[in-house]
């Protein structure tokens, strides 16, 4: 398990506070003071905390309106960036409704802008694009130019979060072209790194590095600390996505000098957190805990709040990889303390898999077990949100699509003088088709709900009671072969050192001690292989072949070295080397083969495994009975646990599977 520490300034630049100011005259007087409030909220919290109240007195002793406005919208960017959206959403409010009352309107749509996106929990992400459509509109009929790219930004980003990729690309090429003719360079290099991200979130990584070069270059040409800081950092990621992580390194300490010498904590402390996960990755885990350490002192001092909960968590990470169990406890109470600063369900899921994964490395199967029940109960109602959304989208599309049918239906009545009897009957058939439509609709989302709802508690069931077997398995091969099979070696070594016994029947006695014992043993193994958790998946399946190899007289040939580079959790490993078993054992049984073939190797995102023998082959139809469909069921249900699939030829000679598993 590679674990994901934090990426700070990857994804913060969505609600960019640009140089908000600029443009508004009656702001002019005061343009350097905001420029360093500025500054200081995309660098340096704790800064921005002791020079918010001084502007806000300057703003009251001066009764100066569009000041005090202005900083409103700065205090809730500040509540943003922190996550809570409700306190951010009372100060934009304020912001709008004492715009409003001094007719200010590039601060009253500037406020529009942000207080659309603390609407995130409360509002579908298309009712959240149509709101800042009209902020779009009423921007370019005003030739607010600023307020019109930043709209354009956030409609990129809603349309990009409700998967319209196309849409979402085709309106930041218009905010470029928007930036371009109108000479903003920092708006410019803030849609590019945006772009960027989207592209990055598609794969299209080649793509998305131009844009973080573009957006670093212009940070480069006008002295923009906060656009070098960006693009760098999201440089970084991109070259340790593509595995090249000297380049990567290189890039973050870069931004960890801007950070130090310039006073951008921000920048400071992604730079840290990135470079203790490149660390990790890299196989350095105590230089990354030592960089988390840092990371998490820096968060602290500057009130960096949203940060810290992901820092914890990689903490913990570590912790459990020592076996530091007891300490990696801690940190993830320490994680769930600040998780109210970060963003539920980015920090919610891996804190309550850590918690599992540390229980279950404990032994402490009883407290395993509820983090992992409170594990899928924030991924359901993660995933239960995520539909209800999606219902929404839907039944807005629909109402939406139903009005302008009605309109045009109203519109064609006029135009063609239908009497109004034709008309009535019209509208009432009209009626009808729509009311069974919705009524249809309706029934046919709950349906799909319940019957999705029954198959995830249906799997969730079969996975831990599978889970439980194997564990129960584990348990009485380690009984057989600690228990049962010692006592068998202690009582045939007893009898060994007996003086006065028949020599006959004790040469015969000793055999039949020598095949108890080997029997336990083969019961043992049988149950778990012990090479499989000692060894790896791939020794262990070669051990079960050279066994098959030495027993049988079989030739056994093996193409399966992908194995040892993957990086397969326990279960998993389990269940693959059963699958195979499973095919040898039949083999074994049945095929009267002189040859096994096994091959394994990965295709894009994809493990492939093919076994083959030169027996006597197989009746499919046969196979896949009820009568004789045991082995069969059995790797089709351990398949259904890895989300795998299995395709079964018939070649001339022998038999011929094809299993492929996804790599997640």
């Amino acid at each position: 398990m590679r674990f994901i520490v934090v990426m700070i300034l990857a994804f913060l630049p969505l609600l960019s506070t640009a140089q908000i100011y600029q443009g508004v005259k009656e702001l002019e007087p005061y343009k350097n003071e905001l420029s360093e409030l500025d500054k200081s909220l995309k660098s340096d919290p704790s800064n921005f905390l002791v020079l918010y109240p001084k502007m806000l007195k300057k703003a009251e002793e001066n009764e100066d309106e569009a000041l005090r406005a202005m900083l409103f919208i700065y205090q809730g960017s500040y509540l943003y960036y922190i996550n809570d959206m409700d306190s951010a959403a009372f100060y934009f409010n304020r912001a709008i409704d004492l715009s409003k009352s001094i007719n200010n309107k590039p601060i009253y749509r500037t406020a529009r802008i942000r207080k659309i996106f603390t609407d995130e929990y409360k509002k579908t992400k298309y009712l959240m694009a149509k709101d800042m459509e009209q902020v779009y509109i009423d921007s370019y009929n005003d030739r607010d130019t600023l307020n019109m790219i930043y709209s354009l930004n956030g409609l990129g980003v809603f349309y990009g979060d409700i998967d319209s990729v196309s849409l979402s690309l085709m309106i930041y090429y218009e905010a470029l072209k928007l930036s371009d003719a109108s000479n903003n360079q920092y708006e410019k290099g803030f849609i590019l790194n945006n772009l960027g991200l989207i592209k990055y979130e598609l794969g299209a990584l080649d793509s998305a590095a131009s844009d973080f070069k573009n957006c670093l270059e212009i940070g480069l040409e006008t002295g923009n600390l906060g656009l070098q800081g960006i693009g760098r950092q999201n440089l970084g990621l991109y070259y340790s996505r593509v595995d090249s992580n000297d380049r990567a390194k290189e890039e973050y300490l870069k931004v960890m000098q801007i950070g130090k010498e310039f006073g951008y904590k921000n920048y400071e402390l992604s730079s840290i957190t990135n470079l203790a996960t490149l660390e990790m990755s890299m196989g350095n885990p105590e230089t990354s805990d030592s960089l988390s350490k840092e990371a998490l002192r820096i968060a602290k001092e500057g009130r960096i709040l949203f940060g810290i909960t992901p820092i914890y968590l990689g903490r913990a990470y570590y912790k459990l990889r020592i076996e530091k169990y007891d300490e990696a406890l801690q940190m993830l109470d320490s994680a769930e303390a600040y998780s109210k600063y970060a963003t539920y369900s980015e920090v919610m899921p891996p804190l309550y898999h850590l918690t599992y994964r540390v229980y279950e490395e404990k032994g402490d199967y009883k407290n395993a077990f509820e983090a992992y029940k409170l594990k899928v109960a924030v991924q359901d109602s993660i995933n239960e949100l995520g539909n209800d959304k999606l219902l929404a989208e839907l039944q807005f599309k629909y109402d939406d699509e139903k009005k302008e049918r009605i309109r045009s239906i109203e519109k064609n009545q006029l135009k063609l003088q239908i009497k109004q009897g034709q008309v009535d009957m019209a509208k009432f058939q009209q009626n009808v088709v729509i009311i069974i439509s919705v009524f249809l609709l309706v029934i046919f989302f709950i349906v799909i709900m319940y019957f999705r709802l029954k198959q995830k508690s249906d799997n969730l069931f079969s996975f831990t009671i599978a889970n439980k077997l194997e564990e129960e398995r584990g348990r009485i091969a380690r009984d057989l072969h600690d228990g049962l099979g010692q006592s068998m070696i202690v009582l045939k070594n007893k009898f060994n050192n007996l003086k006065d016994v028949d020599e006959e029947q004790a040469e015969l006695l000793n055999t039949n001690f020598s095949e108890v014992i080997e029997e336990v043993r083969s019961i043992s193994r049988s149950l778990i292989p012990p090479e499989l958790r000692r060894l790896g998946l791939m020794k262990a399946v070669l051990n079960m072949l050279g066994e098959i190899e030495k027993s049988t007289g079989m030739i056994v040939t093996t193409e399966i070295d992908v194995l040892e580079k993957l990086d397969f959790e326990e279960h998993q490993s389990i269940r693959i080397y059963r699958i195979i078993q499973e095919l040898v054992t039949n083999t074994v049984k049945h095929a009267n083969a002189t040859s096994i073939k096994l091959e394994a190797f990965k295709v894009s995102k994809e493990l492939i495994l093919l076994y083959q023998d030169n027996g006597d082959g197989l009746d499919m139809e046969k196979w896949r009975s009820a009568e004789n469909s045991v082995g069969f069921k059995s790797i089709q249900q351990r398949l259904k646990y890895l989300n795998g699939n299995i395709k079964v030829e018939k070649p001339k000679v022998g038999f011929k599977v094809e299993i492929i598993i996804p790599l997640s």
